[in-house]
């Protein structure tokens, strides 16, 4: 039986959220935009460089070429840098092409086979290599604020706030009733209107305003930007690694060097009531979560591990990406859900069986 017959929604919302909406917020858009600039500049002004990344003439002697440039994706980008580097682009001219910084030069070459999470996760592992050397802590430390500050710009000039959607294709699932199959730990005796339906916002973005607005009662909505928002000074966006349940993040506890944890979200959270607000809703009653375009990766470990394994946690349902072909997400979904619990009985009793779930619904997009 559900507390006071009353149970509550909890929303997790990630990049696919955005992703589905046909948003460019992925980390393959932001890199392609990022590269593409670069590359303009420097055929604009005979040079690009960042502390990331360096195009330069390798002499005093600047040759413009006469050819048109073409960058319509990332293929184009790798082939380009490719060319200037082998002179291909002018047989007279050699162009330094320069990474300052592995870490980064490691996620231009993996492009194809990352997301958001695993830039965090690649983020700890090169901090796991380089740990006991102070000042190469310090300098990743810059380039990965660098990126979160580049990250920023990019999504801020998209200005999604502008982009509108049809309101009810969303709203209607926000609000449906928590099915009482769905549910295994508890016994309910009918299906349920949510009692309160709070949002965990983990995009930057806010596209699922479109959606809000929808709700029929306002009262029971509440709307948690865990990540930060853009242009919020009060609530900046958190760019960094969540999981101190990793056997090396304890490690880090026992060395002298506070730089270790400049980019670990745990004291990130800590300047902002987000995170205190989420523990709040959680501890006040039974709840069921839906996940919606959230990849529940490791970076946010310790949180989803919170989540999940809580005691007035009652249910898992996903909503997964169905794609063009046929194929889905869900199983993969719930490989890394399954990485946030250590009790995987409880795992078993909590997770809505796909035959009960549905993909998520195709937007429409207004204008």
């Amino acid at each position: 039986m559900a507390k006071n017959g009353q149970m509550n929604r909890l929303v997790l919302l990630g990049n696919g959220f955005d992703l589905a909406h046909g948003l460019k917020t992925s980390y393959k858009d932001f890199i392609f935009d990022y590269f593409k600039k670069a590359i303009i500049i420097f055929h604009e002004k005979d040079s690009y460089e960042d502390q990331l990344f360096e195009l330069s003439y390798a002499s005093s002697y600047m040759f413009t070429s006469d050819f048109e440039l073409i960058i319509n994706n990332f293929d184009d980008i790798r082939e380009h840098i490719k060319n200037l580097k082998s002179s291909k682009i002018s047989s007279m001219v050699k162009v330094n092409v320069i990474f300052h910084s592995p870490f980064f030069e490691f996620l231009y070459t993996k492009l194809t086979d990352l997301n958001w999470v695993d830039i965090e996760a690649s983020y700890f592992q090169y901090l796991i290599i380089i740990k006991e050397k102070k000042e190469a802590v310090e300098k990743l430390n810059s380039q990965f604020t660098f990126i979160g500050i580049k990250l920023n710009e990019y999504l801020i000039s998209l200005k999604i706030s502008e982009v509108n959607f049809f309101g009810k294709v969303y709203s209607n699932l926000f609000s449906q009733k928590i099915i009482r199959d769905d549910i295994v730990i508890n016994t309910l005796d009918q299906d349920l209107d949510p009692a309160a339906i709070y949002f965990l916002n983990f995009n930057y973005t806010d596209t699922v305003g479109n959606y809000l607005k929808n709700i029929s009662n306002q009262d029971i909505v509440k709307h948690n930007y865990i990540h930060g928002e853009l242009e919020v000074k009060e609530n900046p966006i958190i760019f960094g690694f969540g999981d101190e349940l990793d056997e090396n993040y304890l490690k880090f506890e026992n060395k002298k060097n506070n730089s270790l944890f400049t980019h670990i979200k745990s004291f990130k959270y800590s300047q902002t009531q987000n995170y205190h607000d989420l523990i709040r809703f959680i501890e006040s009653n039974d709840f069921q979560v839906f996940v919606i375009g959230h990849s529940c990766g490791l970076s946010d470990r310790t949180m989803l591990n919170e989540i999940f394994e809580h005691d007035n946690c009652k249910s898992i349902k996903i909503f997964y990406h169905k794609r063009a072909d046929g194929s889905d997400d869900f199983t993969d979904k719930t490989y890394e859900i399954s990485r946030h619990f250590k009790d995987k009985g409880l795992m078993r009793k909590k997770l809505v069986p796909k035959e009960k779930s549905q993909p998520m619904p195709k937007p429409r997009k207004i204008g």
